[in-house]
């Protein structure tokens, strides 16, 4: 397959990048993951997507654009597009995936990865894996001083983890006497669950509680 489409297909498989809303399913006995059309085809029209086109390329700005891409991804078997079966296992479950005999692309259709990526990841983390469970296998082998750091380094994390649970457990308290006792309650270190980094976490010092919005 060309590389464009290669390309195409590492960065829909990238969420983040390309907001397409990844769902389980079992094709064959194997579990897969499979999207809706209309969300692959948004996922092509991101701004994003531009990045990954070749210089010599036009940049897809329709809809007409995206459907092409996605029919030719499929044409090309990065995709194949399935009917929708039973959960096998309840309400929330992965379902059943069928081929549908019909593979032009549909807004409301499901299409189903055949192209998994990369698996350079996996190789490593497999790899990683292996060296870890080794080292912990020949740990009395070790010289005394690499098992002495070892001890000192996981007292260590044990004590941040008890001082971060520390934090969490008296913020809860605190909170809880000020929305009793005030109009609104406070958080000390407000942003400690959010998706930010180490230091912006503990930024404020304290902020009051913020209605959600309705």
């Amino acid at each position: 397959a060309p590389p464009f489409y290669k390309a195409t297909a590492e960065f829909l498989r990238d969420t983040k990048k390309s907001g397409l809303k990844m769902r389980q399913g079992v094709f064959n006995g194997k579990r897969v993951e499979y999207f809706k059309g209309k969300s692959g085809v948004n996922g092509v029209l991101k701004e994003g997507f531009a990045k990954v086109l070749p210089k010599d390329r036009e940049p897809v700005t329709t809809r007409e654009d995206a459907i092409k891409v996605m029919n030719d991804l499929g044409k090309h078997g990065f995709i194949l597009r399935v009917n929708r079966g039973d959960n096998i296992g309840g309400k929330g479950s992965a379902r059943v995936l069928q081929p549908n005999p019909q593979q032009e692309l549909k807004d409301d259709g499901y299409y189903m990865w055949i192209y998994e990526g990369s698996q350079l990841k996996l190789y490593l983390y497999a790899a990683l894996l292996v060296v870890t469970v080794l080292a912990a296998v020949l740990f009395p082998l070790w010289p005394e001083s690499l098992r002495l750091g070892v001890w000192y380094l996981s007292v260590g994390v044990l004590g941040l983890l008890g001082v971060f649970f520390g934090i969490a457990i008296v913020r809860l308290i605190l909170y809880i006497i000020t929305i009793v006792i005030l109009p609104r309650g406070i958080w000390i270190f407000p942003n400690l669950f959010e998706d930010v980094g180490i230091i912006d976490s503990f930024i404020p010092f304290w902020a009051w509680d913020e209605p959600s919005a309705k």
